[in-house]
């Protein structure tokens, strides 16, 4: 069985008050930075310090901006115990990025290192302050750099390595996966094969300057002249390649853009994380320019990294919807999706954006939905290679069922379309909502995504 390393980032909840004294991990990680020896706690079944040939599975959870520890700690326990993993030797861990306010709080000593509020999950460095001075700084992303490399270095049995977060945390993975190369170190010194799981997150950095068109959820354009006016930085990092931290800009812009379609990225995104107005979501202007809400940004990114990498990059990024989860880390890890991209069991059967396949000597192709979004009807275009084999064209809600079947049988032209009313199956009229529609040809399948507004 396949050793596995998972990285969980769980929920923010409360930004700026400090943790409790209970949450404060049991262990300390050393790092070391301009010739100075700092602590970073964490919660786990056993000391980092300590090398095992034993581990099965290793999991690392970290928090999201509530920080709690000791709650990811908790998610991460019910997540094994639902893989039916728990009698197997694992690593289990929950490291802690602290602030000012924890320091404090908790009266930790002066070689604890702590970050701004959001700066840690951008991979920000440390900070020192009058009150709570430290001689030198270190950027979060570099702190779980050496996490990792010490894991790798000490579990040598290690044959995948997941690192997944929700929320924050998604942010700080999806980040991460871009602007870190310790996934190639893994894999050259170690084996260790490394995936990232990005949750439910806020925002997205980009690419390059182009963001979706606004009515569409698959087209994209460098913004008008008075919308970068208006919003002058929305390409700045977090959101784009521009003005980078110190961590980020180790590599060049053209580096990140080049190396970023090879990392193995999973979104898991909440079928009802769709609220516009939602507690803690990014409602700045370069955020709102990728979409209204966490879902819609979530399904935009998906068609983003393919209309920039086209199939090669999509191949290693995979986008899946998950049934009746909100913004929850703790239902998103505990749902069959979760445990499946965590554990590597488990059974997920929800819709997701997978990669095309075709097996013809012409293409199997599937135009978008003209228009998208729309409200009475939208007319879909497709083409097959050989009308002699079934075809089949469904639409799905975001749960994975069949609400109509507008194609089922031969079809005689290459080039055809069909037009979709919004009704089910039954005639009635489907609600509002995102939507996606899977032509299939044999073995070959491509699915795209609808809007459909009321």
């Amino acid at each position: 069985m396949p050793k596995l390393l998972a990285l969980v980032f769980c929920i923010p909840l409360v930004v700026g008050s400090p943790v409790s004294a209970v949450e404060v991990g049991a262990f300390r990680f050393t790092v070391r930075a301009g010739g100075y020896t700092f602590k970073v706690p964490y919660d786990a079944n056993r000391s980092l310090s300590v090398s095992s040939t034993q581990v099965q599975h290793a999991v690392l959870l970290l928090h999201g901006s509530s920080r709690s520890a000791a709650n990811a700690y908790e998610t991460l326990l019910e997540a094994l115990d639902l893989a039916g993993l728990g009698s197997t030797p694992n690593l289990l861990v929950a490291p802690q990025f602290l602030i000012e306010a924890d320091i404090v709080s908790n009266l930790l000593p002066t070689d604890h290192l702590f970050w701004g509020d959001s700066g840690w999950k951008e991979g920000n460095a440390s900070q020192s302050t009058a009150a709570n001075p430290r001689p030198a700084a270190l950027s979060s992303f570099a702190v779980m750099d050496s996490i990792l490399y010490a894991i790798g270095t000490r579990y040598p049995n290690l044959q995948t390595l997941v690192l997944a977060g929700h929320s924050a945390g998604g942010q700080f993975i999806h980040r991460f996966a871009a602007g870190s190369t310790v996934a190639d170190v893994l894999a050259n010194a170690f084996g260790v094969e490394v995936r990232f799981v990005v949750a439910n997150p806020s925002s997205y950095i980009y690419m390059n300057t182009q963001r979706v068109v606004a009515g569409t959820l698959d087209q994209f354009a460098v913004p008008s002249s008075s919308t970068i006016a208006s919003c002058p930085g929305y390409d700045d990092y977090k959101y784009g390649l521009q003005d980078r931290n110190n961590y980020m800009s180790q590599l060049s812009a053209s580096q990140i853009r080049s190396r970023f379609p090879q990392q193995r990225v999973t979104y898991l995104l909440g079928e009802l994380d769709d609220d516009p107005a939602a507690l803690d979501l990014d409602t700045s202007c370069a955020a709102m320019l990728q979409g209204s809400n966490r879902l819609e940004r979530g399904l935009i990114f998906g068609s983003y990294v393919r209309h920039v990498f086209g199939a090669s990059g999509f191949a290693n990024h995979r986008t899946i919807v998950v049934p009746d989860v909100g913004h929850s880390a703790e239902n998103m890890f505990r749902s069959p999706c979760g445990v499946g991209e965590l554990f590597g069991v488990g059974n997920c059967d929800p819709v997701a954006i997978a990669p095309e396949t075709t097996d013809g000597t012409a293409p199997l192709e599937l135009g978008p939905g003209e228009p998208n979004p729309f409200g009475s009807q939208t007319t879909i275009v497709y083409a097959v290679p050989d009308g002699r084999r079934r075809t089949t064209l469904r639409v799905f809600d975001v749960r994975g069922r069949v609400v109509r079947t507008l194609l089922d049988g031969a079809q005689v032209e290459r080039t055809a379309s069909v037009v979709w009313d919004g009704r089910s199956d039954a005639g009635q009229r489907v609600a509002a909502g995102v939507y996606f529609y899977r032509l299939q040809h044999g073995l070959e399948t491509i699915t795209r995504r609808v809007a459909l507004l009321r």
